[in-house]
């Protein structure tokens, strides 16, 4: 039964996937640019596991629910105000329920008036159209 829990898109072909996943991508920057919480999390599944591999001991390292993840997105408001997105380069795995994004997010720390600069690496893997694990590999050193 182990092919029961792959994703819709599994019947999708590559091309129908990475559409899905640049239209993916695309809201999460649209969510990330409005600070529209509710726009970012409708990307989501209510078992959403975010994890943050690279985080350092003061930071989470994974979220487990959509309210743990709305949680952390509230008391991220007002960090960053991020101006642009890059358009990011997507890889599909060969099962294609899984996709990689590789962008770059920029900004100004509201606090400071500091650039910010973030290279992100993202492993996204979806069920249904809704992103069910998500994987955020970012240089915790540009938050330091």
């Amino acid at each position: 039964m182990e092919n029961q829990s792959l994703h819709e898109s599994s019947t999708l072909s590559i091309e129908a996937y990475h559409e899905q996943a640049m239209q993916m991508m695309n809201t999460f920057s649209q969510a990330m640019l409005n600070e529209d919480i509710d726009l970012f999390l409708s990307l989501f599944s209510s078992n959403i596991v975010f994890e943050f591999p690279y985080a350092p001991e003061e930071y989470a390292k994974q979220l487990d629910g959509i309210d743990a993840l709305r949680q952390h997105l509230e008391s991220l408001k007002g960090m960053i105000a991020f101006t642009h997105f890059t358009t990011p380069v997507i890889h599909i795995s060969a099962d294609t329920s899984t996709f990689i994004a590789q962008f770059q997010g920029l900004g100004t720390f509201v606090a400071t008036g500091l650039p910010y600069e973030q290279d992100y690496i993202s492993v996204v893997t979806t069920l249904n159209g809704q992103v069910t694990r998500y994987q955020d590999y970012w240089n915790p050193l540009q938050v330091s």
